[in-house]
């Protein structure tokens, strides 16, 4: 659940009623919510609003299973039941992507949906995830309108099965509400070429023109657009408010320094957003978001802290609305029987949060370990990337059991693996243009993808990505090679490596693929092997290398960037390989003093081949050096680093073979009585990269195997808001 602090001094709210802890409270009403200030301003001349859906295909939240339709629907009954002129509005993307989605193509949402008495829902793009054929399908299944303004037919008329914009009538007034889908549609979803995405304004004006003549009081947008794109609608004149969002944001109140307010209160069932306007005025005279909660599945210091306008709700008070629980449990069980037995034993957790938009995770490398697998071709393939929004279900599982259900949630689309021939040089261009992408306002960037076969290391600032030092199978990767990369047809539809040559359509969707792969498994325990490593300043060659007995000293040059490196996380690295901890040894301004094993760090090029090695450490970023303005007003820049799944920034320096051997060739030889070295053939000192821990260490030593991580099988097989961006956003992920 992403958060977007919004700021909002004009808002006129009234203080809620402290939620009643009366045992056997079991609805919203008998929990005795709702605002005591706001009684005399509720009454026939007001509108409340109730928002939103975007439940992604899921009957219950993807963390708490208690947070369930079910008792979601009860509190939207109560709230309508407890406000004159109430109205209940979703923002979609409520079909898919989830495991129940992909088996049941989105009739489960429908049937259950059918059931809530829901006003309108303004279509969102996994909607389409099964096909406009499918979409369809499902509108003309729907007792409620689906509404969206600017998606239109090549010969302009609405989606199939859609309406543009409708009006709804409560006891004393006309609402007119529209809908507006992502402009970059044709890249997320399964939407046809030749069918056309209005511009937001242009449908808005449209939109509110149409409803206007329609006779509405008020107009709403239930958007499926992304939270920065929202003041362009909210200021179109007639548009009163904008409720929902693509981006899943969660606001602390309502934003109303537009024309028209916007509220956004996240997605699925953690909140329920409730607003009530004065219809003549159009002004805000109330409003509430609740927030749900399982008291039974967190400790009570993780409860939702309670304001005057947010009200926390354990859902082990609501009863399940009696319909909708019956719907819910027939296709919970029908799915049970086909996907509910353990396929694997986990050893470790694993990440299948949306961590994986940013660092490298133990699922990640797995699962695409197992992607290289794919198939029967004559050649081994190479490498395989998966985008980042892919892996879906926003939790962790494990250590323990894992489930078909459980793959399925992770991997809820319909994506089929392919491979494709590319050649190096459009491997790179992949690299730096598709995957490593900038973060919004071009402060930083992340690499929002997993993979396997290759490794790298980038750099982003400025709204740039460079990728460099890429081995694909532990080799330089050479500009003129071809290589065969697996990966799934929406990432390589959308990205270059539709540049190269397809070689092979499996006919394999990913989540079912994966699977059966584990099922051939007894037990997995996957790690971060860290096959993209991060780099903020590349500070030049080591400047010196000197021997004392086994032990060498490197001085590494220093960075303005930095205010002071960080101990425990320097180390040599090979691609693809070991790496070898070094110790903090000391810090001036210009220069870094580093000490490790010599005869490790010579095992380490020995062992590679190679004539250079990185060095890569840890370092406090100087805000001020990088210059990225704040968004707080009380602070200047923003703090570094911006991404907030890492804690430091790194630089990274060049050590060769030569000053290695030459150092250590410096120390006189031992005499014959002297004790002898150790000669067992082991290179004690020499760190895995399972041996390099967890934290801030997601990008540096690569590795990777047949199995990443499979038990008993060889080789080294792991926002600002993320989604909450600019334009660019909307095409970037599912």
């Amino acid at each position: 659940m992403a958060d977007d602090q919004r700021a909002s001094g004009t808002v006129d709210t009234q203080r809620r009623r402290i939620l009643a802890a009366a045992a056997g409270g079991v609805t919203l009403s008998a929990l005795g919510t709702g605002a005591t200030g706001g009684a005399a301003a509720v009454d026939d001349d007001t509108l409340t609003i109730i928002h939103d859906t975007h439940f992604h295909g899921r009957f219950n939240d993807s963390d708490f299973e208690n947070l369930d339709i079910a008792r979601y629907q009860t509190l939207v009954d109560d709230l309508r039941d407890e406000y004159p002129n109430a109205l209940f509005f979703g923002n979609g993307d409520d079909l898919a992507p989830s495991v129940l989605g992909i088996e049941f193509e989105g009739e489960h949402m429908i049937e259950a949906m059918n059931e809530m008495d829901i006003d309108a829902v303004g279509a969102g793009n996994h909607e389409f995830d099964f096909g406009v054929e499918v979409a369809e399908e499902r509108f003309e299944e729907s007792t409620f309108p689906w509404v969206v303004a600017n998606l239109l037919t090549p010969d302009g008329d609405p989606v199939p099965g859609t309406e543009r914009w409708t009006t709804v009538e409560t006891d004393d007034h006309t609402v007119g509400v529209f809908g507006l889908g992502v402009r970059g549609f044709h890249d997320i979803t399964d939407y046809p070429d030749d069918w056309q995405v209005l511009d937001y304004d242009e449908a808005s004006e449209e939109a509110v023109a149409a409803l206007e003549d329609e006779g509405a009081d008020f107009i709403v947008c239930a958007s499926h657009i992304s939270t920065g794109n929202h003041p362009e609608v909210a200021n179109v004149e007639g548009v009163d408010a904008v409720v929902g969002s693509h981006s899943g944001v969660v606001f602390d109140e309502p934003d109303t320094d537009e024309d028209g307010l916007i509220s956004e209160f996240g997605d699925e069932f953690d909140h329920l957003g409730r607003l009530t306007f004065d219809v003549d005025s159009g002004e805000l005279v109330d409003w509430e978001r609740l927030d749900l909660y399982d008291s039974e599945a967190l400790d009570e210091e993780e409860y939702p802290e309670e304001t005057d306008n947010i009200t926390p709700v354990d859902v082990q008070d609501v009863e399940r609305h009696e319909a909708l629980a019956e719907v819910v449990d027939e296709y919970n069980e029908e799915l049970d029987e086909r996907l509910g037995e353990p396929v694997v034993e986990s050893e470790v957790e694993l990440n299948a949060s949306f961590d994986n938009y940013a660092i490298e995770t133990g699922w990640g490398n797995l699962m695409m370990d197992l992607t290289r697998e794919v198939g029967d071709l004559d050649e081994e393939i190479d490498v395989a990337f998966q985008n980042g929004g892919g892996i879906r279900s926003d939790a962790t599982y494990g250590p323990g059991e894992i489930t078909g259900a459980d793959v399925m949630n992770i991997l809820p689309f319909p994506n089929e693996i392919e491979v494709w021939e590319v050649t190096g040089a459009q491997l790179r261009t992949y690299l730096e243009e598709d995957a490593i992408r900038p973060m919004p306002g071009g402060r930083g960037a992340q690499p929002a993808i997993q993979t396997s076969g290759i490794s790298f290391e980038w750099i982003g600032h400025d709204g740039e990505a460079e990728a460099d030092r890429i081995h694909v199978g532990g080799e330089p990767l050479d500009d003129e090679e071809t290589y065969l990369v697996a990966t799934n047809d929406f990432e390589a539809g959308r990205t270059t490596l539709s540049e190269g040559e397809l070689v092979l359509q499996s006919g394999q969707f990913q989540g079912p693929y994966t699977m059966d792969k584990l099922d051939d498994l007894d037990t997995i325990a996957p790690e971060r092997e860290h096959r993209m490593i991060r780099v903020d300043e590349r500070v030049g060659d080591v400047e010196a290398v000197e021997a004392n007995d086994d032990t060498l000293t490197l001085t590494v040059p220093n960075t303005e960037a930095s205010g002071g490196a960080i101990e425990d996380t320097f180390r040599v690295v090979v691609p693809g390989g070991d790496v070898v901890e070094l110790d903090l040894a000391g810090e001036d301004s210009d220069t870094i003093e580093l000490t490790g094993a010599g005869d490790a760090i010579e095992a380490l090029f020995e062992g590679s081949g190679m004539d250079e090695l990185a060095v890569y450490g840890g370092f406090d970023p100087d805000d001020a050096y990088y210059g990225y303005e704040s968004d707080d007003d009380d602070e200047e820049y923003r703090a570094m680093p911006v991404n907030d799944m890492y804690d430091h920034a790194k630089l990274r320096a060049v050590l060769s073979a030569s000053a290695v051997e030459d150092a250590l060739a410096a120390v006189e030889e031992p005499a014959d009585d002297d004790e002898p070295h150790d000669d067992d053939g082991e290179d004690d000192d020499v760190a895995t990269p399972d041996d390099t821990g967890e934290g801030d260490t997601a990008d540096e030593a690569p590795g990777f195997g047949p199995v990443a991580g499979a038990a008993g099988v060889a080789g080294g097989a792991y926002l600002y808001s993320r989604f909450a961006g600019s334009e660019g956003d909307d095409a970037g992920d599912e």
